[in-house]
């Protein structure tokens, strides 16, 4: 006698299950999903480290700024040139700064100076280690880095007053030259600008987590340049 089949069974024994084709399709359309949202969390995490770096740049940068405002006037190596001096004359004879990281370092060591000038250095150079600010060398068999931090001191005066009223050196000359005549007031009466003025300028070098290829073929990471300006005097 043959069982009879209920409405539900019948259709279900019609049903087609889903083929190996099928199956490979939908594997393929889940692991492009997984991939595109890996890259995706790669990319984030990427860039929060690239700004962490970048808020840490800034508030080093500022460090420097009050630091050096603070002791501008201090003793420097040089006998008889106080702290700012120091960077102009280096600027001026060996076209250097006193304050120039070229490669990663892990700021290990401990102070022995004994002016403000040793103190401040090898505090800002413990500062800027890539223990507290990331540092990309531009290969592995070398420390050199794109990451470069630099501090550079400049004069602004005219040049035509510069040798009676330049009272750090008399016969220095000004870095750069401001010769426009101001009008003073009350009197109206057009001046130059006299007094010499000290300004300087901090760069950081802030590794962006991309690579560029240089001359040569090679790879090497690439540095996003921060900087900023203030007047010491």
């Amino acid at each position: 006698m043959q069982n009879q089949m209920s409405g539900l069974d019948y259709k279900r024994k019609f049903d087609r299950g889903i083929t190996l084709i099928e199956a490979l399709v939908a594997t393929v359309i889940v692991g492009i999903g997984f991939v595109s949202v890996f890259q995706m969390v790669q990319y984030s995490v990427q860039s929060i480290g690239v700004s962490g770096e970048r808020t840490k740049a800034n508030l080093l940068i500022t460090m420097v700024a009050e630091d050096f405002i603070s002791v501008r006037n201090s003793d420097s190596k040089s006998k008889g040139i106080n702290f700012k001096d120091a960077f102009v004359k280096e600027e001026i004879s060996k076209n250097k700064s006193l304050f120039d990281i070229t490669e990663c370092s892990s700021g290990s060591g401990t102070s022995k100076g004994k002016n403000a000038q040793e103190n401040k250095i090898f505090k800002w150079t413990k500062r800027f280690s890539d223990r507290r600010l990331k540092c990309a060398t531009k290969n592995d068999q070398t420390a050199e880095t794109n990451d470069t931090k630099k501090l550079v001191v400049f004069t602004y005066c005219s040049n035509q007053v510069a040798s009676k009223t330049n009272l750090s050196n008399k016969s220095r000359p000004c870095m750069y030259t401001n010769n426009t005549r101001y009008s003073s007031s009350p009197s109206g009466r057009k001046e130059r600008f006299y007094d010499e003025r000290y300004f300087a300028r901090m760069e950081v070098g802030v590794t962006s987590g991309k690579m560029k290829t240089d001359s040569k073929g090679n790879k090497e990471p690439t540095s996003k340049k921060k900087y900023i300006y203030f007047q010491l005097d």
